[in-house]
């Protein structure tokens, strides 16, 4: 690995903060936020020093704020809503004085220039763990003999989580990675945007899923190889496609999914059918549904219940 300039933006993905306590993170689902143009961060980091004996004697580093500036074409009007905390019923988009918005991930990719050492491109992931997005400014002016395309830019103010992981003395601002780093997993590269990365601990271990009827509902139950403690990638829980449950024709039953945010070595997903549902007797996991590692289940297909 050695220097390089950056060349390039893409890849800029959301994911909201569903729970931030001391005992772990969770996060919805990673949404892909289309058309980057420019992205800046400003950690307000500085060096103080203190004077004794007739000249400086002592300095500490000191980080404030951590403000993030991006410049899009565009941001879908929905999802630009939900990320202010304003409510868009029919179309219509309402702003209020009292709108909060929720506390957001975000995650970048950043394009250095080279090659890595088996000839690939490279670059540097990027996931800033927790923070809230202002309101744009907004406008435009009129269309002259040359175009002048006007973009929208959003500002977040980002904060340490409350998780504060193993081996840290406080909570996480944000994490990054280089993919032309030997020490670097090819599985830590292959899922840094599956889930937002908040602790420098990886498993890479087997994660197997069972499952088991009881009480009227359905409940996935993870273990990781290593007796690891995670939480199932809430975004990867998608309903027919990474996991499902099915009635004795081996159709979808209806119902909704509920995942545990507190890390555990047993984490579960507990399904409940909708009232008018067939009854349960089987079900499966594929690859896609993760751990907060983000590495994929072990495959288990038509599980009896």
């Amino acid at each position: 690995m050695n220097e390089a300039p950056k060349i390039g933006l893409d890849n800029v993905v959301i994911a909201k903060v569903l729970s931030d306590d001391a005992n772990g993170i969770s996060f919805g689902e990673v949404k892909a936020l289309k058309g980057a143009v420019n992205c800046t961060v400003n950690p307000n980091s500085d060096v103080a020093v203190d004077f004794a004996d007739n000249g400086p004697f002592f300095s500490a580093s000191n980080r404030g704020n951590t403000e993030l500036n991006l410049e899009m074409i565009d941001v879908d009007v929905d999802v630009l809503a939900e990320m202010l905390g304003q409510r868009k019923v029919n179309g219509v988009t309402v702003e209020t004085p009292l709108d909060q918005s929720a506390d957001y991930a975000l995650g970048f990719r950043v394009w250095l220039a080279g090659k890595d050492a088996s000839g690939n491109n490279r670059y540097q992931y990027f996931w800033y763990a927790k923070g809230k997005f202002s309101v744009p400014e907004t406008g435009g002016e009129t269309k002259t003999d040359s175009l002048n395309f006007g973009h929208i830019s959003v500002t977040a103010q980002f904060v340490q989580t409350q998780f504060i992981p193993a081996g840290q003395e406080a909570g996480t601002i944000c994490t990054h990675i280089r993919t032309d780093d030997p020490a670097v997993s090819s599985t830590l590269k292959a899922n840094w945007f599956n889930a937002p990365v908040v602790q420098t601990a990886s498993d890479d271990s087997e994660l197997t899923v069972t499952a088991s009827y009881a009480n009227g509902k359905v409940t996935f139950t993870g273990a990781k190889e290593s007796g690891a403690s995670f939480v199932f990638a809430s975004g990867s829980i998608i309903d027919g496609q990474t996991i499902g449950v099915l009635d004795a024709e081996g159709a979808l039953v209806d119902g909704t999914y509920e995942a545990g945010t507190t890390a555990s070595a047993s984490p579960t997903i507990v399904f409940t059918p909708s009232a008018e549902a067939e009854t349960p007797v089987s079900g499966f996991v594929t690859s896609g549904l993760k751990d907060s590692f983000g590495v994929g289940a072990t495959p288990m297909i038509d599980s009896s219940l």
